[in-house]
């Protein structure tokens, strides 16, 4: 598999995707520390979780129009809107305007584009993949995404609290770029339905019945997240992302605090602090992943689906299980590079999962509603740090033991060989 051989949409999505990434990965972790100075911490936090929430709701709304009126449309509205956003927020902190009302206004506003595209173009990659394709692809996506991250933190750490009106008019110029891109370069790839808001065939020629079932069910938005909600396999596969993602969102937060208050050692002859280290281990995961990524993601492809989903989740978990209490400088090093390795094996087989259970009709809102498992693991990541405030560490080791355990388990259970289930989905690959 090369990157030439891809359908046109994925390797502009890509590219796109990681100039997006870019973007948000250079505002969004500053603007809590700028909105906290600003306004205070308090108000800060209830704008922040606004945002939040408003970029949930507006991502299950455009889930769901996606699957009715095509994916394209949606995406231009919403970098539209990230445009203007962009804009709004380098002028509103200009030589010639500094307006903390309009920057908490457009970072909303750009919250909510954000949320728009998020699940519209993760449904456009499986409209135009292949199964065999999938596992390439979502390695070679991880690889950009967290590439993204890393240089977007840094151009924040650069430019954020000085150069704002520098930094937004570079990301809005990136904006205008992606916009232009999707419009002129972008192809729309949802199937074209032949059904009007009524359900009623447009067309009663014989030859567009099997275009007709495939047509979305005529429901309200309610109805179709509630079926989502009611699709058995999608909700198991639902509780282990959220107790996979839940260990993630515990690096930065409680094993983060607990490293500055437990750590100090001697590495290299130089004493090192709990935030060394834990920057050290921030490195690790993102050197590993930016090197070996792609080539180990085409490695692994060659090994059963229930195979790498078990090694990797092993990995996963026993590396962030000695984070929660080890305080041996060379443990948390070779914990850091088992959670990376775990991470890199497990993530690209859970897309392939979620790819394969989904189907064709409500594409979107399954990926909106997938949407909705961070946003839970994030609740949970916050959850650690007060509940680590009353635990020993080995307790918390012990509760990660569990949730890596239990997401392993259930992920199993969806990819299970076709001879010991009934009913198996379409992208394990376990022989």
């Amino acid at each position: 598999m090369k990157y030439a051989d891809l359908h046109p949409n994925i390797r502009i999505r890509i590219i796109t995707d990681f100039f997006t990434d870019l973007t948000q990965k250079s505002i969004i972790p500053f603007m809590a520390i700028y909105l906290s100075v600003q306004i205070g911490a308090g108000l800060a936090g209830v704008l922040l979780t606004v945002n939040i929430v408003a970029s949930m709701i507006v991502g299950l709304w455009a889930g769901y129009w996606s699957d009715r009126i095509g994916r394209k449309k949606l995406m231009v509205i919403a970098q539209i809107l990230q445009v203007v956003a962009l804009l709004c927020l380098a002028i509103a902190n200009s030589p010639w305007m500094d307006s903390i009302i309009v920057t908490c206004l457009m970072f909303l506003l750009s919250s909510l584009s954000s949320g728009i595209t998020v699940p519209i173009a993760n449904a456009m990659i499986v409209d135009v993949s292949s199964e065999h394709e999938r596992h390439y692809v979502y390695g070679l996506q991880y690889w950009t995404t967290n590439v993204a991250v890393t240089f977007g933190a840094l151009m924040g750490g650069l430019f954020f609290e000085s150069f704002r009106f520098l930094l937004f008019s570079l990301v809005c110029l990136e904006s205008m770029a992606t916009l232009f891109i999707l419009v002129f370069m972008i192809q729309e790839t949802m199937d074209k339905r032949v059904y009007n808001t009524t359900g009623q065939s447009k067309d009663s020629d014989p030859s567009n019945r099997l275009m007709e079932a495939n047509a979305p069910i005529q429901r309200n938005i309610l109805k179709t997240y509630w079926a989502v909600f009611q699709d058995k396999r999608f909700m198991i596969f639902f509780t282990a992302t959220v107790l996979a993602v839940s260990l993630e969102f515990q690096l930065d937060k409680y094993i983060a605090v607990r490293l500055k208050s437990e750590f100090t050692a001697q590495l290299f002859g130089s004493d090192i602090s709990g935030l060394h280290m834990f920057s050290l281990i921030i490195v690790i995961n993102t050197v590993m992943v930016a090197l070996v990524a792609i080539p180990f993601s085409r490695w692994i492809g060659r090994f059963p689906s229930r195979s790498i989903m078990t090694v990797g989740m092993l990995l996963y978990t026993a590396g962030f299980t000695a984070l929660a209490f080890s305080n041996w400088a060379w443990l948390l090093i070779l914990s850091a590079i088992l959670l990376t390795i775990g991470e890199l094996m497990y993530a690209p087989v859970r897309q392939l999962m979620l790819a394969g259970m989904i189907p064709d009709s409500d594409r979107a809102a399954y990926m909106a509603a997938d949407g909705l498992s961070y946003n839970v693991a994030a609740l949970i990541g916050s959850l650690g740090l007060t509940i680590g405030a009353f635990l020993p560490t080995y307790a918390m080791a012990g509760l990660y033991v569990l949730m890596g355990l239990g997401a392993l388990v259930f992920f199993r259970m969806l990819l299970r060989k076709p001879e010991e289930q009934n009913e198996h989905l379409s992208c394990a690959d376990a022989s």
